[in-house]
Order: structure tokens, then sequence, then C-alpha cells
């Protein structure tokens, strides 16, 4: 059975590799074979199963896509059912289920993220409207670094997020018992310190906690401990059974199964006031699993368990392999149970030790970085919750409407802990946490590391030892040798609309402009810049080029110069006491490159398009022509330079694209190989315009909102470039899908 359910899950996990979403035919065409090949081979079937189910499932769940045409900008109408919905300081953002679009349905209803503005009506679970809203596929920002919004919205089951321009309700419905039981325990939290984290830690209410606590938990590698999981539906499950041992031992006599289905109707309970998240149905699926098993008095061993737990899972929801929770809480059972094989009982350290060494690639594979401290904080940490908080929250959860005055003390007794925990948490964040961003160089040298630990330790249960080191020794010395450093780098980095270039000389760079901020805290900074930074290995920025004072370039240049005091600022605008102001002719040596200033001539104080900086980067043989927002009249001016000095391999478009750039006369004098646009996904200005792309007819045109991040490595002789989306697997280029082809037309 082993091979059967671990073929499946691969089958389906392999989703995550594919480079195009092929059609339902090929689903046909591995399901069909594979219960055909299961009575030769039960796990070349399993897999060729779980492939062609995944086919079918993606296909289906993604066909309305299709048939709305959903990339034409239009305004659909939609009958939709709220399943969640937050309030974000002037907007709500709502989970809804799809009834109909355009007056057509479709089954499984679509799931959609939307946002509501100026709505003064506060929605709720149940409220049934008629909206007029614009919809797009699940689209982020394409950084090789950062967070991956399309896999987190797919892991969620959305398939479409959208802006709502018109809602009127269909049905309201009224507060139901989850709604009234938060907001007694809300009531029951009020004057507390941390009421934003136990709602968090008990209910899975995550919407309102601080996002500098989210930051110290996550620098201090201790978030995990704040979101449920199955160790609150075990020990919910544990506390019914417990109850039901005191109060009905009589009835067990008559029925001995009484204990686990009480035990099962206290994870039921709580798992409704969790909203059936996706980590208490994986934690229900495992406990459901091992219920049965008991009540039929069979054994299975733990990785049957587990494996069984996994593919079923898998099979219901395909989408859960884009949840990042999904497979954390998966592996996190799966090295608990490696524990019990390596050491007959191994202890608190060697536990977390194994935890944190081999949650180690998936932590750099979803947050670009790891916590250097997390080991040595959740020793302490995690007992600490295991065993007093999260159990007394648990209980005074479920005694809310009993005995709320007992459950009142419980969530004192708790949010007490919390403060002392996050108080010592934000002093050692202040002293360093220990996080550490790693780059692409050092993520490989890890990947080596730990492959030769799983080598020297495990492979001697299948092939010598020696020879497993001789072969990953040798692969990585081949794969070293396949790398390359480039003489330096230019990344047209995606940052929405907006823009930002980092040049990079190993670990030196120069940025021009940061694109920028939204109402909320959301900023480029953070979202792109930082972590691509990181992703280089960046040690220090040299200069900080601020084209002109427009948000969508200079918005986070505050924020950007913190982080690196040591920058030399240049640009149109007066930023700093110490700023540079560009102009003309202005001319400096950067390593083996040489950067100049083309325009303006004199700057007005950086507050009009025409005031951008115009910086050309040349190493000799080629050169990169970076132009802000100038428009028509800089240009005109900047035709009237040599030739020599304006012609360059690689331009980012002016002003985004907008018809208000790119003249005729100022292209043919630039005569780019490569063009880049920096605008966002389905902007409202329409960048690039359909008349600039045609005019560049000669370059090869990428557009960032699609191509994501477009990398030039540029050596002595060529040019090689890189655009991010196009080496990613199909949900990360979903408009390709869609459309057949993004190439720019």
């Amino acid at each position: 059975m082993e091979q059967l359910l671990l073929g499946m899950a691969l089958g389906i996990c392999s989703a995550l590799l594919w480079p195009e979403l092929p059609s339902s035919g090929w689903g046909w065409g591995a399901l069909l074979p594979g219960f055909i090949l299961l009575f030769r081979s039960r796990f070349a079937g399993a897999v060729l199963i779980g492939l062609g189910w995944a086919l079918l499932f993606f296909n289906h769940q993604l066909f309305w896509l299709k048939e709305q045409q959903i990339l034409t900008p239009a305004q659909h109408e939609l009958n939709v059912t709220v399943l969640q919905a937050y309030q974000k300081s002037d907007r709500q953002q709502i989970l809804v289920s799809v009834q109909s679009i355009n007056q057509q349905t479709y089954w499984p209803t679509p799931t959609l993220r939307l946002t509501l503005s100026n709505n003064k009506n506060r929605l709720k679970r149940g409220d049934q409207l008629h909206i007029l809203a614009k919809l797009k596929i699940p689209h982020g920002l394409g950084n090789p670094a950062g967070f991956n919004a399309e896999r987190w919205l797919l892991g969620q089951g959305i398939t479409a997020t959208g802006t709502v321009s018109r809602a009127a309700f269909i049905y309201q419905a009224d507060h139901s018992w989850r709604d009234r039981w938060l907001e007694q325990s809300r009531q029951l939290m009020r004057g507390f310190r941390q009421p934003e984290l136990l709602m968090a830690l008990i209910y899975g209410e995550q919407q309102d906690v601080d996002k500098a606590d989210w930051q110290t938990l996550r620098d201090t590698g201790l978030i995990h401990l704040i979101a449920i999981s199955g160790m609150h539906i075990g020990l919910i499950a544990w506390i019914g059974m417990a109850l039901s041992r005191l109060l009905l031992q009589r009835v067990a006599e008559r029925l001995p199964a009484i204990h686990w289905l009480v035990g099962m109707g206290f994870a039921l309970l709580y798992s409704a006031l969790a909203d059936f998240s996706a980590p208490t149905i994986r934690a229900l699926t495992m406990l459901s699993i091992w219920v049965v098993l008991r009540l039929w008095q069979r054994e299975w061993s733990g990785i049957r368990i587990w494996l069984f737990s996994l593919a079923i899972m898998l099979i219901i929801d395909p989408w859960s392999i884009f949840s990042a929770g999904c497979w954390l809480s998966f592996i996190a059972v799966g090295i608990l149970g490696l524990a019990g094989f390596l050491w007959n009982k191994p202890s608190m350290w060697q536990i977390q030790c194994l935890m944190t060494l081999l949650l180690l690639p998936f932590q750099l594979l979803l947050f670009d970085g790891l916590s250097l401290s997390s080991v040595l904080i959740n020793i302490p940490a995690g007992p600490w919750f295991t065993f007093s908080i999260v159990p007394i929250a648990l209980v005074s959860g479920l005694l809310v409407p009993i005995l709320p005055s007992l459950a009142h003390i419980g969530f004192w007794l708790c949010d007490v802990q919390l403060d002392w925990l996050m108080s010592a948490l934000e002093w050692i964040q202040q002293w360093g946490s220990g996080w550490m961003a790693i780059s692409l160089h050092q993520q490989q040298i890890l990947f080596w590391a730990l492959a030769g630990w799983f080598s020297w330790r495990f492979t001697p249960l299948v092939i010598n030892r020696d020879f497993g080191l001789f072969v990953l020794a040798a692969g990585g010395l081949l794969f070293s040798g396949c790398q390359s450093e480039p003489e330096w780098q230019v990344d047209m980095l995606d940052v929405g609309q907006g823009l930002s270039v980092l040049v990079s000389q190993g670990d030196r760079a120069l940025l021009f402009d940061t694109g920028d901020r939204y109402p909320g805290g959301y900023n480029m900074a953070d979202a792109a810049i930082f972590p691509m930074l990181e992703y280089r290995g960046i040690q220090q920025l040299d200069y900080l080029v601020v084209s002109h004072r427009d948000k969508d370039h200079a918005a986070n240049w505050q924020k950007i110069s913190l982080r690196y005091p040591q920058a030399r600022i240049i640009s149109s605008a007066a930023l700093t006491a110490n700023t540079q102001i560009c102009q003309r002719w202005q001319q400096w040596d950067w390593g083996r490159l040489q950067l100049t200033m083309l325009s303006p001539l004199h700057s007005s104080g950086g507050d009009i398009n025409e005031d951008s900086c115009v910086l050309r980067i040349s190493d000799g043989n080629h050169s990169v022509l970076l132009t802000g927002d100038v428009q028509r009249q800089a240009e005109s001016e900047l035709t009237h330079l040599p030739v020599s000095l304006l012609r360059s391999n690689i331009l980012s478009s002016p002003h985004h694209g907008s018809r208000s750039s790119s003249s005729l006369a100022f292209i043919d004098a630039v005569a780019p190989d490569h063009v880049v646009h920096s605008a966002g996904y389905q902007n409202r200005w329409h960048h690039p315009h359909s008349e600039i792309v045609a005019r560049y007819i000669h370059s090869q045109q990428w557009l960032t909102a699609t191509d994501g991040l477009v990398s030039f490595e540029i050596n002595q002789n060529s040019i090689d470039i890189k655009p991010f989306r196009r080496s990613q697997p199909w949900y990360r280029k979903m408009e390709a899908w869609l459309a057949g082809d993004h190439q720019l037309k």
C-alpha cells in the first residue's frame, strides 16, 4: 500500500514542476494507462494516476477563467456568498464562493478574493451579494526573491482576485454561532496586552495581528507556534477523551467507542471554531484515520498513516501542494516519526535539532532566509507553548459560552505569558535575532552541505557510504563548474507600476529608483528590493539614484538609505543635505564600469517628469540607459548628443511605455537591442501603450508585468537575458496559459 500512496502523492506533487499546464486530454491519457499499469507496477501506475488526476483537477478548476475571458479588461457580474470578511483600514477584503458569473454557473464553485473600498456595511460570513467587479488571475510580483503571491493564493484555492465597483445585498445573514462565540471572546479579552495574538492562537484569526509582531515571530523562528496546527486538534481531542473517561464511564461499558467519538466531536467543534481552516482539516484527516483504525482494531505503521493522510489530502484538494502550511505540518509530523526511528527515546533537544535541520530547505524555499537563533529559542519556547500556553488557551476558548468568568481567567493567564514572551523576543530582536537572509550562492552551498549530511547519515541503509559521498562530491563539483559569475548584471525588478533597477558587480551594487509604497504599509522596498539585494548577496550599496520625486520612483528612498547609510544619493531633487543633484556630463568610474549622467541640463527640483535623471552605464562594449519618466522635451534634448554616447544595448523605456515618451527620433538615436517596460499588471494607464510597443519593432521587448524580473548578465562578449517568469512553473505564468503566448505584439 505504501508504494501506491507514495506514487499517487508524487504524481500530484509533480504539478509543482510542470513548465506548462497540459490540456485535460493529457490527463485522461495519463489516468487510463495508470489504472492498467497498476497490475504490473503499482508504484508507476499510481504515479500516472496521480499525474492524470492533477491535470484533470487543475484544468477543471481553471476552466472558467478561459470561458469568461478573464484577461480581457471588463466588469463581470457576479452572485457570491461571503466566506470570510476582513476590515483593512478603509477597505474590506472578502473571500467569496461564486454562485454565478455573468449568469453562468460552475461546479465546483470558484473561490475568489475581492476588495471593496468605502463600503459602509460590514460584511460577514453567509451574506449573499450581487456585485460588479473587475477580475484578474492570481498574480503577484515576479521576482526570484520575496513573497510568492501566486503560490499563496492557489494554496488557498483562490483562482482569481478582483476589485468591486458596485455591490448590493441579495441576503443579509444573521451572525453565526461562531461570530457570537468569537465576539464574546474578544469582550473577555478587552484591556489585554496581546488579544490579537490570543485570537490567532485559539481561533486562527490572524488578520488583526500587528505586522511588527509577525516580523518578530518570524525573525526568532517562532511563527509556527502561533499558527493552528495538528497539536491543537490533538490536544482538544485528548481533552474530550479525558472528559469522556471521567463522566461517561458507564456509557463506555455498553459503547466502548464512546471515548473516541467524544474526542472526535471535540475536534470537530474546535475545527468549526477555527473556521475549518486548511491546517485543521489536515489534522482532522489524520485524526479520523487514527480513530477509524482504533475502532476497527487495525494496526498500521506510522509511515502508512502518514502517507495515507497525505495522499487523501492531496486527492481531495490538489491545491494543497501550493500551501506552505500543508507541507510544513506534514513534514513536521514525518520528522517526529523519523526521530523515533533514529533514536529509541529522542530528547527534546534531539527532536528540535532534527526538526530545524530538516525543515531548513523548506524555510529557505519559502522565506529566503533562516533564523540562526530559532533552535535555542525553540528549546524553552516549544515546551512552554505545548504544556502551558496552548492547553490553557484552548480550554478557555471552549469554556467561553459555558463559564465565561473561568474563560476570562484562562485568557488572562495566557495573555500574561504571551506578553512576557513577546517582550523577551523584542529584546532578542534588538540585539540581533539571528535572522539571516540567504543569497542564491549561499543557498546552493547549504543545499550541498545538507545533501552531504543526508548521504553520510543514511546511505549505509541503501548503498555504500563512500560511494554516496563520492557521487555527491562529483555532482557538487560539476554543478559549481557550470556556474559562472557575470562581469556585471542588470536586474529590471518587477515592482508593479513603478521602476527599480539593480545594477551589480560582485557584491556591490547601484540602485536606480525605489518603486512605490501604498496605504497600509505595503511597499516595494520590503516586497522586492531588499529581498533581491539579499538574494544577489549584495554587501554594499554604493549608489542610490532617485530619478525624480514621483512616488512610483522615489517612495522608498528613505527606507533604503536607512538600511544602507553608506550609499551615495544622487537625484534631481534635494532629498537630503548631502544629495548630489544630477546634471548632464557628470561622470564616475565605478569598478569596471563608467557612469554618465545625460539629463537633465538643469533640474527644477525633481517635481516633474522632465527632471528625471537619465543615467548611462557602460563597460566600453555594452551599455544600459536608465531613463526614469523623461518625456518628449527631454528626449529631444538627448537626441542632440553624440550618437556614440546615447546608443545603448539595453533601455528602460521612458515613462513605463507611455504615449508621452519614446519618440521615433529618440528610439532611432538609442537603437536598443532590448527594451524593458516596467509597468504594473493590468495597470489603469494601459502601459506600455500599443503604439509605443509598435515603435520598438526592431528591439526585443520585455514587460515586467508578465515577464517578471528581467535580468541581463553581461560579459565582455555577450549578454545573457533571463526573464524570470519564463523559467518558472505554469502557475507563475498563467497569463501565458490563458492567452497562449505572453510575448509583446
